[in-house]
C-alpha cells in the first residue's frame, strides 16, 4: 500500500516508511509473513499498472462528448450545476450554467441516470492561491477526478432505464428517489439528518456546528452506522428462524446496498470491509486477529481507492478505527460505565493532534459533547429516523411536527454548545514533523498500556500534555511574518509578530453582491473570506486579532468584517472619521460584537508593541470613499511599508504636498487602487522610491486591473513587481536575531 501511495506522489517521507516496512518484514523471518506480502505486492502493482490508463486524461475537448451521470452525482445550487459524469470509464467533473427556471425544474425532477451530448471547454483548476489555503487541483487528483469542464453547448439530454445489468445505477437512482421524498415530507431539521446519518448527504450549514465541536469523527467512524444496522438484522432475522449462514449472506448483500445508499462514503466502505472480513475470518477461520482484519480492510480498501490516505476522510476513518483496536482491551476490565467515558475520553485525545493539523482548532470539551451526542445520535435519534422514514406514507402530520421539534431542539442544543467559545483552542499548522513525533508517542503509549494495563499518573498526565504540543508551537515559533493575502478582487494584510506576540488586519476583503431571481439564488451561504482570509488566520493560529484597520467604505475592503468577527474575537477596529459614517459600514459593523472602535485621522498616534506605525491619510473626515482612504506608513524590523488602500492621484498630490520625499519614501508600496491607472502617477511613485511594489488585484477581474499605465510606471522605475492575481499570496518573513528580513516569496 505504501509503494502505491509512493507512485502516486513521490515523496521521500513515504519511501523511508516503506524502506523501514519492508527491512522489518525482511528481517522477521517468518516465510509465511514474507510470502503473503511479497504476493500482495505483486498483485497491488498489477492491478495498479492494469488500471493506470483509467487514470489519465484522454478527453479531446474540442470534440463533441457523451456523459454518463449517476442522478444522486448531480448538484444544483441557484443556477449553478455541477455533476460527476463518466467518458469511456473514467471520472470528470462538469459545470453547467443554467438558464431558465423551467431548465432547473426538469433537472430536480431528475431520477434515472442521464445521458447527455455535449460541447465543452476544459476549466483550469485551481491551485493553492494562500499559505495553507484549499488546493483544488489536489483535492480533483485525490478523488480521482482527471478534469474539469464546463459545457457551453447541449445538444441531446436522455434518461436511461434501469437494469438489473447495471446494479450501482439502480442504487443511484433510488438514492435520489429516497433523498427527494425525504425532502418533500419531512422539515428541514429532519431532512438534514435523515439524509446525513442515512443516505451520507451532509451539505450545508448543518455540518459546520459539528465540525467546530470537533466531532467530525463521528462521522469519519460510520462505524456506527454499520453496527446499528447489522445488530437490527440479525436481532429481526434471527428471530423468525432464519440460519446464522443466511443471515451472514443478507448482512453481506445489504452492506454492498448500504454503501451505495451513503454515496460510498469512506467511513462506510471501511466499516462495511471490515465486518464482512471478520465474518469471513470467523467463519472460514483464517486466524486473523483484529488488527489482520484492519490492515486487510485498508489493502482491500486502497486498491479500488488508491488515493485513500490522502484524504482527510480516509486517514480520520482508518486512523481513528485503528486506536479502536487497542483502545478496547485496555478497558475490558473496567465497569461498563467507566468504559463509555474513558473511550471517549482516551479516542478524543489521541484525535486531536490529526484534527488540529487539518483543521487548526479543537474544542477542550469535544470528549463530553461526545459523550452527549453519541447515545442521542446513534442510540435514539438514527432508530427514530428510520422507523419515520419506513413508515412515512402513513406518518400524521402531527408526528412529522413532533419529530421536528425534537431534532431541532437537539440542533439547538448542539448550536449552544458551540457557541462556549471560551473552550475552543486555535493551534494553527505546525510542522509534520511535530504530527508524527506525537502520533508515534501515542502509539508507543497505547501497545505499552495494553501489554501493562495498570493505569498509571504518568500515562493519564500524557494524555492531557500531549495535545499541548500542537497549540503551544505557535507560542514557540520564532517567525514574524507580513502577507498580503490573496482575497480575489480585494484587499487583506495581514501582520503577526514572533512567538504570535501581536496579529493584525488591514482590510478584509469582501464583494458586492447583486439582486437575482430567486430560483437563481445560491444556498450556500459561504463567502469569499470563509475560503481565504478565514482559514490562513486559523493556519496561523489566530483566535484574537489585536487590530483591524478598514481603509475605507468599499465593498472589496470591509465587506467580510463581519464574518471575521463572527470567527475570530477582534480587539479593536481602526476606521476613518468618514468610513465610520457611512451607512453601509456601520450596519456591517453594528451585526458584530466588536466593542471598540477607533475612528482616526492623521493627527491620531496609533501605537502597537513591535510596529511604527504612522498614519498619513486623511487630514479630516471625508466620504470614506477612494480619495479617504486611509493610508498606513509601516516601518517592522528596519524595511518601511506604505499602504495606500484605494487612493487615487487627487490625494496622491495631497499626500506630495502635506510631506516631504523622505517622509513618504519606502522599501515596498502596496499600489493604489488595485494598480488601476487612476492610482501611481510617476511624480508619487518617484517620491515614495520604492524597490518592491505590490498589487492586490482577482486573477481576471472585469476592471482588468492593473492597468498597463501602471505597469509601464513600475517597470519604467524599474521596481519589482509583485501581483496577487498571478502569484498568490505575497508575504515575508523575518527573524528577530536577523538583520534583515528573508526574501519576499510567494505561494506560486
Amino acid at each position: 500500500m505504501l509503494w502505491l501511495l509512493y507512485l502516486l506522489k513521490p515523496l521521500w517521507g513515504i519511501a523511508v516508511f516503506f524502506l523501514v516496512i519492508g527491512f522489518r518484514i525482511v528481517f522477521s523471518k517468518n516465510k509465511r509473513l514474507i510470502t503473503i506480502c511479497l504476493v500482495s505486492f505483486l498483485l497491488a502493482n498489477g492491478y495498479f499498472f492494469v488500471t493506470q490508463p483509467l487514470r489519465e486524461n484522454t478527453l479531446n475537448s474540442d470534440t463533441k462528448q457523451t456523459w454518463t451521470l449517476l442522478p444522486d452525482a448531480i448538484q444544483v445550487d441557484g443556477d449553478f450545476v455541477k455533476a460527476k459524469a463518466k467518458n469511456h470509464h473514467r471520472t470528470y467533473l462538469l459545470q453547467y450554467k443554467l438558464k431558465t427556471k423551467e431548465e432547473k425544474d426538469r433537472l430536480l425532477d431528475v431520477k434515472n441516470t442521464l445521458i447527455v451530448t455535449s460541447h465543452q471547454e476544459r476549466v483550469k483548476n485551481q491551485t493553492r492561491r494562500n499559505l495553507n489555503g484549499f488546493d483544488y487541483t489536489d483535492y480533483l487528483k485525490n478523488k480521482q477526478i482527471l478534469g474539469v469542464y464546463k459545457l457551453t453547448e447541449v445538444e441531446k439530454v436522455s434518461e436511461k432505464s434501469l437494469t438489473i445489468k447495471h446494479p450501482i445505477e439502480m442504487v443511484s437512482s433510488f438514492r435520489t428517489r429516497l433523498l427527494k421524498k425525504i425532502n418533500q415530507t419531512f422539515g428541514p431539521y429532519t431532512s438534514f439528518y435523515m439524509s446525513s446519518l442515512l443516505l451520507g448527504i451532509s451539505d450545508g450549514d448543518n455540518r459546520e456546528v459539528w465540525n467546530k465541536l470537533s466531532l467530525a469523527h463521528l462521522f469519519a467512524l460510520s462505524g456506527l452506522h454499520v453496527t446499528f444496522f447489522i445488530s437490527m438484522i440479525q436481532s429481526i432475522l434471527l428471530r423468525v428462524g432464519l440460519t446464522r449462514e443466511k443471515v451472514s449472506i443478507i448482512e453481506v448483500v445489504f452492506l454492498c446496498v448500504f454503501v451505495g445508499l451513503t454515496g460510498y462514503s469512506i467511513g462506510v466502505v471501511r466499516a462495511s470491509l471490515q465486518h464482512i472480513i471478520k465474518k469471513a475470518n470467523s467463519r472460514h477461520c483464517w486466524k486473523l486477529s483484529p488488527l489482520d482484519c484492519w490492515s486487510l480492510t485498508l489493502f482491500s480498501h486502497s486498491l479500488f481507492v488508491p488515493t485513500l490516505l490522502f484524504n482527510i476522510g480516509g486517514q480520520l476513518s482508518y486512523y481513528l478505527s485503528f486506536l479502536i483496536l487497542f483502545i478496547q482491551p485496555i478497558l475490558k476490565n473496567k465497569k461498563e460505565s467507566s468504559q463509555l467515558i474513558l473511550f471517549q475520553l482516551l479516542l478524543t485525545f489521541f484525535s486531536i493532534p490529526l484534527l488540529s493539523y487539518y483543521f487548526y482548532e479543537f474544542n477542550v470539551l469535544s470528549s463530553v459533547f461526545s459523550l452527549l451526542f453519541t447515545p442521542i445520535l446513534f442510540q435514539c435519534l438514527l432508530p427514530i429516523l428510520c422507523l419515520a422514514l419506513l413508515f412515512s406514507m402513513t406518518l400524521p402530520s402531527i408526528l412529522i411536527n413532533l419529530l421536528e421539534q425534537i431534532i431541532s431542539s437537539i440542533h439547538l442544543l448542539a448550536e449552544w454548545c458551540e457557541k462556549l467559545t471560551i473552550f475552543k483552542i486555535t493551534t494553527g499548522t505546525f510542522p509534520i514533523y511535530i504530527l508524527l513525533a506525537i502520533i508515534t508517542a501515542q502509539l508507543y503509549c497505547l501497545m505499552y498500556w495494553e501489554s501493562h494495563p495498570k493505569f498509571s499518573k504518568s500515562r493519564v498526565l500524557f494524555l492531557f500534555v500531549s495535545p499541548c504540543l500542537c497549540f503551544s508551537f505557535k507560542y514557540l515559533n520564532p517567525m514574524g511574518m507580513i502577507a498580503f493575502v490573496d482575497v480575489g478582487q480585494g484587499d487583506a494584510m495581514f501582520i503577526q509578530l514572533p512567538f504570535h506576540r501581536g496579529n493584525y488586519v488591514i482590510d478584509t476583503g469582501g464583494s458586492l453582491s447583486f439582486p437575482q431571481e430567486e430560483w437563481k439564488q445560491k444556498r450556500n451561504a459561504k463567502r469569499q473570506a470563509d475560503y481565504t482570509l478565514i482559514p490562513f488566520l486559523k493556519s496561523k493560529g489566530v483566535s484574537r486579532l489585536d487590530g483591524v484597520f478598514i481603509t475605507h467604505a468599499h465593498e472589496d475592503h470591509f465587506g467580510d468584517i463581519d464574518r471575521l468577527a463572527k470567527e475570530i474575537n477582534i480587539k479593536q477596529l481602526i476606521v476613518t472619521l468618514g468610513t465610520h459614517e457611512q451607512e453601509n459600514v456601520r450596519r456591517k459593523i453594528e451585526g458584530t460584537k466588536i466593542k471598540k472602535i477607533n475612528k482616526v485621522t492623521s493627527a491620531t498616534n496609533i501605537q502597537f508593541p513591535g510596529i511604527d506605525m504612522k498614519i498619513l491619510f486623511p487630514d479630516t473626515m471625508g466620504d470614506g470613499q477612494n480619495n479617504d482612504s486611509m493610508v498606513l506608513k509601516l516601518s517592522i524590523h528596519e524595511k518601511t511599508f506604505l499602504l495606500m488602500g484605494d487612493l487615487e492621484k487627487e490625494g496622491e498630490q495631497a499626500l506630495l504636498t502635506k510631506y516631504s520625499e523622505r517622509e513618504l519614501a519606502a522599501d515596498c508600496i502596496k499600489i493604489g487602487h488595485h494598480g488601476s491607472k487612476t492610482s501611481s502617477q510617476l511624480q508619487f511613485i518617484n517620491a515614495v522610491n520604492p524597490a518592491e511594489a505590490v498589487i492586490s488585484v482577482g486573477e481576471a477581474n472585469r476592471f482588468r486591473h492593473p492597468s498597463p499605465e501602471t505597469l509601464d510606471t513600475l517597470n519604467q522605475e524599474n521596481i519589482q513587481i509583485f501581483r496577487t492575481d498571478e502569484q498568490g499570496m505575497i508575504y515575508q518573513k523575518w527573524l528577530p536575531l536577523k538583520k534583515d528580513m528573508l526574501k519576499i516569496r510567494s505561494v506560486k
